[in-house]
Protein backbone atom coordinates (compact mmCIF):
# COMPACT_ATOMS: atom_id res chain seq x y z
CA UNK A 1 0.00 0.00 0.00
CA UNK A 2 2.73 2.36 1.13
CA UNK A 3 4.63 2.13 -2.62
CA UNK A 4 1.16 2.29 -4.46
CA UNK A 5 1.15 5.93 -2.85
CA UNK A 6 4.44 6.96 -3.19
CA UNK A 7 3.96 5.81 -6.94
CA UNK A 8 0.72 7.79 -6.91
CA UNK A 9 2.77 10.72 -5.34
CA UNK A 10 5.53 10.32 -7.41
CA UNK A 11 3.45 10.75 -10.78
CA UNK A 12 1.28 13.41 -9.39
CA UNK A 13 4.67 15.60 -8.83
CA UNK A 14 5.61 14.48 -12.30
CA UNK A 15 2.57 15.55 -14.16
CA UNK A 16 2.68 18.94 -12.18
CA UNK A 17 6.44 19.30 -13.45
CA UNK A 18 5.41 18.78 -16.88
CA UNK A 19 2.70 20.96 -16.54
CA UNK A 20 4.46 23.91 -15.13
CA UNK A 21 7.28 23.16 -17.77
CA UNK A 22 4.87 24.10 -20.33
CA UNK A 23 3.57 27.12 -19.12
CA UNK A 24 6.94 28.04 -18.66
CA UNK A 25 7.55 27.40 -22.57
CA UNK A 26 4.22 28.37 -23.72
CA UNK A 27 4.79 31.74 -22.29
CA UNK A 28 8.36 32.30 -24.54
CA UNK A 29 6.54 33.29 -27.96
CA UNK A 30 4.08 35.86 -25.42
CA UNK A 31 7.03 37.66 -23.97
CA UNK A 32 8.63 38.47 -27.53
CA UNK A 33 5.00 39.16 -28.74
CA UNK A 34 4.38 41.72 -26.06
CA UNK A 35 8.02 43.38 -26.86
CA UNK A 36 6.33 43.77 -30.45
CA UNK A 37 3.90 45.40 -29.02
CA UNK A 38 5.05 47.34 -26.21
CA UNK A 39 8.94 48.02 -27.49
CA UNK A 40 11.30 49.72 -25.16
CA UNK A 41 15.12 50.57 -24.95
CA UNK A 42 15.51 48.07 -22.35
CA UNK A 43 14.91 45.00 -24.22
CA UNK A 44 16.34 44.89 -28.03
CA UNK A 45 15.10 42.11 -30.28
CA UNK A 46 17.71 39.69 -32.06
CA UNK A 47 16.41 38.60 -35.28
CA UNK A 48 18.56 35.80 -36.94
CA UNK A 49 18.47 35.71 -41.26
CA UNK A 50 17.47 32.73 -42.27
CA UNK A 51 18.42 31.10 -39.03
CA UNK A 52 22.00 30.38 -38.02
CA UNK A 53 23.50 30.06 -41.80
CA UNK A 54 26.73 29.63 -40.64
CA UNK A 55 26.49 26.80 -37.97
CA UNK A 56 23.96 24.81 -40.59
CA UNK A 57 22.30 25.32 -44.14
CA UNK A 58 20.45 28.51 -44.38
CA UNK A 59 16.53 28.00 -43.90
CA UNK A 60 17.20 24.57 -42.00
CA UNK A 61 15.67 22.71 -39.29
CA UNK A 62 19.15 22.80 -37.20
CA UNK A 63 20.04 26.44 -38.16
CA UNK A 64 16.65 27.34 -36.77
CA UNK A 65 17.33 24.89 -33.84
CA UNK A 66 20.36 26.84 -33.15
CA UNK A 67 18.41 30.27 -33.01
CA UNK A 68 15.87 28.59 -30.50
CA UNK A 69 18.99 27.39 -28.29
CA UNK A 70 20.94 30.48 -28.84
CA UNK A 71 17.86 32.50 -27.32
CA UNK A 72 16.89 34.49 -30.33
CA UNK A 73 13.60 36.39 -30.37
CA UNK A 74 12.83 36.13 -34.05
CA UNK A 75 14.47 33.87 -36.64
CA UNK A 76 13.47 35.02 -40.38
CA UNK A 77 12.88 32.61 -43.25
CA UNK A 78 12.00 32.37 -47.18
CA UNK A 79 8.95 30.34 -48.08
CA UNK A 80 7.64 29.53 -51.33
CA UNK A 81 5.18 27.56 -53.04
CA UNK A 82 6.20 23.68 -54.45
CA UNK A 83 4.04 22.46 -57.60
CA UNK A 84 1.49 20.12 -56.00
CA UNK A 85 0.66 23.34 -53.47
CA UNK A 86 3.65 23.12 -50.25
CA UNK A 87 5.17 25.75 -48.70
CA UNK A 88 9.08 24.94 -48.09
CA UNK A 89 11.50 27.15 -47.08
CA UNK A 90 13.56 28.71 -50.18
CA UNK A 91 15.06 31.90 -50.29
CA UNK A 92 15.57 31.69 -54.57
CA UNK A 93 13.21 30.88 -56.82
CA UNK A 94 15.20 27.65 -57.83
CA UNK A 95 16.71 25.00 -56.06
CA UNK A 96 20.25 25.70 -57.52
CA UNK A 97 21.85 27.38 -55.11
CA UNK A 98 21.13 26.16 -51.85
CA UNK A 99 20.88 22.16 -53.03
CA UNK A 100 22.87 19.47 -54.92
CA UNK A 101 19.74 19.83 -57.45
CA UNK A 102 18.15 22.24 -59.85
CA UNK A 103 14.91 23.55 -61.36
CA UNK A 104 12.07 26.31 -60.27
CA UNK A 105 10.60 25.40 -57.41
CA UNK A 106 6.95 26.29 -58.37
CA UNK A 107 8.27 23.01 -61.00
CA UNK A 108 8.68 20.89 -58.66
CA UNK A 109 6.79 18.53 -56.07
CA UNK A 110 7.26 18.39 -52.41
CA UNK A 111 8.40 14.26 -53.28
CA UNK A 112 10.78 16.06 -55.86
CA UNK A 113 12.53 18.78 -53.04
CA UNK A 114 12.55 16.25 -50.22
CA UNK A 115 14.60 13.89 -52.36
CA UNK A 116 17.03 16.47 -52.18
CA UNK A 117 20.06 17.92 -50.08
CA UNK A 118 20.97 21.15 -48.92
CA UNK A 119 24.41 23.01 -48.93
CA UNK A 120 26.80 24.78 -46.73
CA UNK A 121 27.14 28.44 -46.21
CA UNK A 122 30.16 27.86 -48.30
CA UNK A 123 28.14 25.90 -51.14
CA UNK A 124 29.95 22.73 -50.29
CA UNK A 125 27.52 20.03 -50.95
CA UNK A 126 27.24 16.49 -48.74
CA UNK A 127 24.44 17.66 -46.73
CA UNK A 128 22.29 15.07 -45.14
CA UNK A 129 19.77 17.72 -44.40
CA UNK A 130 16.42 18.28 -46.13
CA UNK A 131 14.66 21.38 -47.10
CA UNK A 132 11.80 21.77 -44.48
CA UNK A 133 8.20 22.91 -45.12
CA UNK A 134 6.84 25.03 -43.22
CA UNK A 135 4.89 22.98 -41.42
CA UNK A 136 7.77 20.87 -39.98
CA UNK A 137 9.35 24.32 -38.91
CA UNK A 138 6.49 25.90 -37.08
CA UNK A 139 6.27 22.08 -35.53
CA UNK A 140 9.58 22.39 -34.30
CA UNK A 141 9.23 26.11 -33.09
CA UNK A 142 6.49 26.13 -31.33
CA UNK A 143 6.21 28.18 -28.41
CA UNK A 144 9.95 28.79 -28.53
CA UNK A 145 10.52 31.46 -30.97
CA UNK A 146 8.61 33.91 -33.24
CA UNK A 147 8.82 33.33 -37.24
CA UNK A 148 8.92 36.46 -39.89
CA UNK A 149 8.29 34.91 -42.92
CA UNK A 150 9.43 36.49 -46.19
CA UNK A 151 8.73 36.29 -49.43
CA UNK A 152 4.91 35.20 -48.45
CA UNK A 153 4.09 38.87 -49.00
CA UNK A 154 1.45 39.58 -51.36
CA UNK A 155 1.52 35.51 -52.93
CA UNK A 156 0.88 33.05 -50.26
CA UNK A 157 -0.57 34.49 -47.43
CA UNK A 158 -3.60 32.50 -47.10
CA UNK A 159 -1.63 29.15 -47.56
CA UNK A 160 0.94 30.30 -44.98
CA UNK A 161 -2.29 31.22 -42.53
CA UNK A 162 -4.01 27.63 -43.75
CA UNK A 163 -0.41 25.98 -41.90
CA UNK A 164 -0.47 28.21 -38.97
CA UNK A 165 -4.34 27.27 -37.66
CA UNK A 166 -2.58 23.50 -38.52
CA UNK A 167 0.00 23.59 -36.01
CA UNK A 168 -2.16 26.19 -33.89
CA UNK A 169 0.63 28.70 -34.16
CA UNK A 170 -1.14 32.02 -35.37
CA UNK A 171 0.39 34.78 -32.94
CA UNK A 172 4.00 33.32 -33.35
CA UNK A 173 4.06 34.34 -37.14
CA UNK A 174 4.78 37.50 -38.39
CA UNK A 175 3.57 38.23 -41.75
CA UNK A 176 5.32 41.24 -43.68
CA UNK A 177 5.00 42.89 -47.05
CA UNK A 178 5.81 45.93 -49.04
CA UNK A 179 2.54 46.55 -50.60
CA UNK A 180 0.15 49.32 -49.93
CA UNK A 181 -2.36 48.43 -47.25
CA UNK A 182 -5.52 49.01 -50.03
CA UNK A 183 -3.41 46.41 -51.90
CA UNK A 184 -3.48 43.90 -48.92
CA UNK A 185 -6.82 44.26 -48.24
CA UNK A 186 -8.11 44.26 -51.50
CA UNK A 187 -6.61 41.00 -51.92
CA UNK A 188 -6.90 39.05 -48.58
CA UNK A 189 -9.52 41.41 -47.21
CA UNK A 190 -10.57 40.95 -43.02
CA UNK A 191 -7.41 38.06 -43.01
CA UNK A 192 -5.14 40.83 -42.32
CA UNK A 193 -6.84 41.25 -38.77
CA UNK A 194 -6.41 37.90 -37.77
CA UNK A 195 -2.15 37.56 -38.29
CA UNK A 196 0.64 39.76 -37.35
CA UNK A 197 1.01 41.90 -40.08
CA UNK A 198 4.57 44.06 -40.86
CA UNK A 199 4.42 46.50 -43.01
CA UNK A 200 8.08 47.11 -45.04
CA UNK A 201 9.48 50.50 -45.61
CA UNK A 202 11.66 49.75 -48.36
CA UNK A 203 13.96 52.16 -50.61
CA UNK A 204 11.52 52.10 -53.43
CA UNK A 205 8.12 52.88 -51.57
CA UNK A 206 7.51 55.97 -53.64
CA UNK A 207 5.37 57.87 -50.64
CA UNK A 208 7.10 56.52 -47.30
CA UNK A 209 4.34 59.11 -45.01
CA UNK A 210 1.57 58.27 -47.30
CA UNK A 211 2.39 54.73 -46.99
CA UNK A 212 2.88 54.75 -43.01
CA UNK A 213 -0.39 57.17 -42.64
CA UNK A 214 -2.38 54.64 -44.51
CA UNK A 215 -1.49 51.39 -42.81
CA UNK A 216 -1.68 53.23 -39.31
CA UNK A 217 -5.56 54.16 -40.33
CA UNK A 218 -6.66 51.11 -41.79
CA UNK A 219 -4.77 48.51 -39.88
CA UNK A 220 -2.60 50.29 -36.98
CA UNK A 221 0.00 48.29 -37.41
CA UNK A 222 2.20 47.88 -34.38
CA UNK A 223 5.79 46.87 -36.33
CA UNK A 224 7.25 48.17 -39.20
CA UNK A 225 10.63 47.18 -40.64
CA UNK A 226 12.33 50.03 -42.15
CA UNK A 227 15.03 50.45 -44.52
CA UNK A 228 17.26 53.35 -45.52
CA UNK A 229 20.10 54.36 -47.74
CA UNK A 230 21.05 57.36 -46.56
CA UNK A 231 20.67 58.91 -42.98
CA UNK A 232 18.80 61.89 -44.94
CA UNK A 233 16.62 59.55 -46.50
CA UNK A 234 12.76 59.50 -46.46
CA UNK A 235 12.35 56.43 -45.25
CA UNK A 236 14.80 56.91 -41.93
CA UNK A 237 12.74 60.23 -41.58
CA UNK A 238 9.94 58.25 -40.91
CA UNK A 239 11.60 55.96 -37.95
CA UNK A 240 11.26 59.44 -35.54
CA UNK A 241 7.52 59.33 -35.81
CA UNK A 242 6.89 55.66 -35.48
CA UNK A 243 8.88 56.30 -32.12
CA UNK A 244 6.21 59.07 -31.44
CA UNK A 245 3.75 56.67 -32.05
CA UNK A 246 5.30 53.74 -30.06
CA UNK A 247 5.33 51.47 -32.76
CA UNK A 248 8.45 49.13 -33.03
CA UNK A 249 10.77 49.47 -35.67
CA UNK A 250 13.05 46.23 -36.70
CA UNK A 251 15.75 47.19 -38.82
CA UNK A 252 18.05 45.01 -40.89
CA UNK A 253 21.76 45.13 -40.46
CA UNK A 254 22.76 42.61 -43.28
CA UNK A 255 23.84 45.21 -45.92
CA UNK A 256 24.69 48.83 -46.76
CA UNK A 257 21.43 49.81 -48.68
CA UNK A 258 19.36 48.75 -45.89
CA UNK A 259 20.73 51.09 -42.60
CA UNK A 260 23.08 53.27 -44.15
CA UNK A 261 26.04 51.57 -43.25
CA UNK A 262 25.92 50.21 -39.97
CA UNK A 263 25.90 46.70 -40.80
CA UNK A 264 27.40 43.84 -39.42
CA UNK A 265 30.28 43.64 -41.58
CA UNK A 266 30.64 47.39 -39.55
CA UNK A 267 30.87 45.61 -36.12
CA UNK A 268 33.66 43.90 -36.45
CA UNK A 269 35.00 46.50 -38.69
CA UNK A 270 34.86 49.40 -36.39
CA UNK A 271 33.09 47.56 -33.59
CA UNK A 272 29.17 47.34 -32.78
CA UNK A 273 28.57 50.55 -30.82
CA UNK A 274 29.47 51.69 -34.73
CA UNK A 275 26.88 49.32 -36.06
CA UNK A 276 24.26 48.01 -33.81
CA UNK A 277 24.67 50.38 -31.08
CA UNK A 278 24.09 53.05 -33.69
CA UNK A 279 20.46 51.91 -34.61
CA UNK A 280 19.56 50.99 -31.42
CA UNK A 281 20.59 54.98 -30.66
CA UNK A 282 18.58 55.88 -34.35
CA UNK A 283 15.40 53.81 -33.27
CA UNK A 284 15.71 50.19 -33.66
CA UNK A 285 13.99 48.09 -31.34
CA UNK A 286 14.72 45.06 -33.52
CA UNK A 287 18.22 43.90 -35.41
CA UNK A 288 17.76 41.06 -38.12
CA UNK A 289 21.80 39.78 -38.19
CA UNK A 290 23.82 37.08 -40.01
CA UNK A 291 25.58 36.97 -36.81
CA UNK A 292 22.84 36.46 -33.80
CA UNK A 293 25.06 35.16 -31.46
CA UNK A 294 27.40 38.02 -31.64
CA UNK A 295 24.65 40.51 -31.40
CA UNK A 296 22.73 38.62 -28.70
CA UNK A 297 26.54 39.00 -26.58
CA UNK A 298 26.33 42.89 -27.44
CA UNK A 299 22.85 43.38 -26.17
CA UNK A 300 23.46 41.77 -23.11
CA UNK A 301 26.58 43.60 -22.09
CA UNK A 302 24.81 46.69 -23.09
CA UNK A 303 21.86 46.21 -21.24
CA UNK A 304 19.67 45.65 -23.78
CA UNK A 305 18.27 42.20 -22.95
CA UNK A 306 16.05 43.57 -19.75
CA UNK A 307 12.96 41.77 -19.43
CA UNK A 308 9.91 43.01 -18.15
CA UNK A 309 9.35 42.31 -13.94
Amino acid sequence: MKKYFKRVILIGLLLIGFLLKGQTDSTRTSIILDHLKNPSKDYILAVSHRGDWRYAPENSLPAIQRCVDLGVDIVEIDVRLTKDGHLVAMHDKTVDRTTNGKGKVNDLTLEEIKLLRLKNACGARGSRIQVPTLEEIMNLTKDKIMINLDKVEGETVKEAYAILKKTNTVNQAIFKGRETVQFMRSKYGDLLDSIVYMPILIDNTENPVKFVEDYNKNLSPFAYEVTFETESSKNFKQIAMLKREGVFVLNIALWDALVAGHTDEMSLLEGPDNSWGWLIENGANGIMTDRPEELLSYLKLKGFRKLKE
